[in-house]
């Protein structure tokens, strides 16, 4: 199962406050856009309800929603946060 750490999850929060988000919502984990086929593109998006093949679970008082075709290649991964040049980032482990 994958693992969002304390840090992420606090960021994940304030962006679901910046967004005005309802408080029922959660972040949703989707397949993302990839120039690179032979890579995984990830994308993170604010959501009131999971879609219906989603896997749904809770960490630190986040609703989280996992896209279908992602939960395997993301089980036993970490999304964490780091600082970079560009500021703060949400980075898999």
């Amino acid at each position: 199962m994958l693992t969002v750490t304390k840090k992420a999850v606090e960021l994940l929060k304030a962006a679901k406050t910046v967004e005005g988000a309802a408080e029922g919502a959660g972040i949703r984990i989707r397949r993302g856009v990839a120039a690179n086929e032979s890579k995984i593109s990830v994308g993170i998006a604010i959501s009131d309800e999971p879609d219906p093949d989603d896997e749904e679970f809770e960490q630190d008082g986040l609703r989280i929603f996992v896209e279908d075709v992602l939960v395997q290649p993301l089980d036993g991964r970490t999304l964490d946060v780091r600082e970079a040049a560009e500021g703060t980032e949400l980075v898999f482990r």
